[in-house]
């Protein structure tokens, strides 16, 4: 059997940079941000340039933008020279970097430190992208992926996402729900109401 290949993991790369790096620093940090996902079977969506200017709500952050749209799967966060202090007084870096020049935070996490909306979606809207994404013919572990970056809140507090064997469940779920279809056209007078 031909093994399937994987999704690739959809990353925005939020870089904070000290104002004296020149652009082909910039250029550079973001070409080997670049390969490193490649590399990782991760796709880059966009790499975003902040140069510290403290922001204190989660709209002020363009990379962000990508999450509430449920285009990406995980932000990376990188400062840069990384033995600087981080800027002080942004929502950001206190967040989700606690003290350290970088940090990876998946959907749930990003929900859970306040920089995303809690996840919202009644299980049966859930079901029902969980189907149409399966349609087309997306693995289970990718359909959860997806379903937390759309916001559809997981049916456990833990592991606090979606993990496959949700996804398999909501599926035959939605299955069962699907109405039964009837094998034959009605005929006379009945067809002609219709």
């Amino acid at each position: 059997m031909a093994r399937m290949s994987r999704f690739p993991v959809r990353i925005v790369c939020h870089a904070i940079l000290r104002i004296d790096l020149v652009p082909a620093q910039v250029r550079e940090l973001e070409a080997t941000t670049r390969r490193r996902c490649q590399g990782s079977d991760a796709q880059l969506i966009d790499f975003c340039v902040d140069l510290g200017t403290p922001k204190r709500r989660p709209e002020d952050y363009p990379a962000l933008s990508y999450f509430r749209a449920g285009k990406a799967d995980a932000l990376l966060i990188v400062c840069v020279p990384s033995d600087e202090p981080l800027p002080r007084g942004d929502l950001l870096t206190s967040r989700a970097l606690s003290g350290f020049p970088a940090g990876w935070l998946a959907v749930p996490r990003l929900r859970e430190v306040g920089l995303l909306p809690p996840a919202i979606g009644s299980r049966s809207v859930a079901g029902q992208r969980a189907a149409a994404l399966r349609e087309r013919r997306f693995p289970c572990d990718v359909i959860a992926r997806w379903l937390d970056a759309e916001g559809y809140a997981a049916p456990n507090t833990d592991p606090g996402h979606w993990t496959r064997s949700d996804v398999l469940k909501l599926l035959r779920e939605a299955r069962s729900a699907q109405p039964t279809t009837l094998s034959e056209e009605p005929q006379g007078a009945q067809a002609a109401l219709l």
